[in-house]
């Protein structure tokens, strides 16, 4: 029973980030085919909870679990922030852990101990657990981005556009993935005091981004164009521009 219940809080992990991974436009296509494998391991573990036979069903169980959980994991670190200049540990890291997962589906489903297959297994799942132990260290949130000499306070928010988590600095900022730029600025006092900016195109449809207000902490939906926090009533800019895709 132990077995099967730990799958199954698994399984309910695993399809809590493919659920969040389809929010954002550069992991959706991997949640949602993620998302068949996970919710099959979830029954699958629930069924031999209460009947193990038959045997196949036990090994198919755990295997459909790690498949679904490697694709879980190049969701994650497709999503997570990483300074600019770490960012090419992204092309590392998300098929890491997919490779992980599929020789662990394998082990799982042939019953005959293969040593071939474990030796490419446990450097692959010791590469992946160490990149869940040093990746939080290179996503810390400082509060601040490094340019040059320079440090310029930053807020961190899923991109407008591809849904990965950035340090936007104060001013001009840049994707660190995508390249979509947004012109971030706090206190925007004697900017919207003056109006500039009303010959931008906002787009009021945009969604809306959370984020910690920069000088009181308070969780704000902040929108395109110009805002106040409403806890310290910081006045805040934000504008960008997302350009629709052409069709073929």
């Amino acid at each position: 029973m132990p077995g099967p219940l730990i799958g199954m809080i698994v399984a309910a992990v695993v399809l809590r980030i493919l659920l969040d991974g389809l929010h954002a436009a550069r992991t959706r296509k991997l949640a949602i085919l993620g998302l068949l494998p996970a919710s099959c391991s979830f029954g699958a573990f629930a069924w031999t909870a209460f009947d193990p036979r038959p045997d196949l069903l036990v090994r198919v169980a755990p295997a459909l679990g790690a498949v679904s959980a490697g694709l879980a994991h190049a969701v994650t670190f497709s999503l997570v922030a990483l300074p600019l200049r770490k960012v090419w540990l992204r092309m590392i890291l998300v098929p890491l852990g997919m490779w992980t997962g599929t020789f662990a589906a394998l082990w799982f489903v042939v019953p005959q101990q293969n040593p071939t297959l474990k030796a490419i297994l446990l450097p692959l799942a010791a590469a992946t657990v160490t990149s869940w132990i040093l990746v939080p260290f290179y996503a810390k949130n400082h509060g601040f981005v490094q340019h040059g000499s320079r440090r310029f306070p930053s807020v961190r928010f899923p991109c407008p556009r591809c849904g990965t988590r950035v340090d936007w600095g104060q001013g001009l900022a840049c994707c660190t993935d995508c390249g979509l730029f947004i012109h971030l600025l706090w206190p925007a006092d004697e900017l919207q005091r003056r109006g500039e900016g009303a010959g931008v195109s906002i787009r009021r449809h945009s969604r809306a981004v959370s984020f910690p207000c920069p000088a009181c902490g308070e969780i704000v939906d902040w929108i395109q164009g110009d805002n106040s926090c409403p806890k310290c009533r910081l006045k805040l800019s934000m504008h960008w521009s997302v350009q629709a895709k052409k069709s073929p």
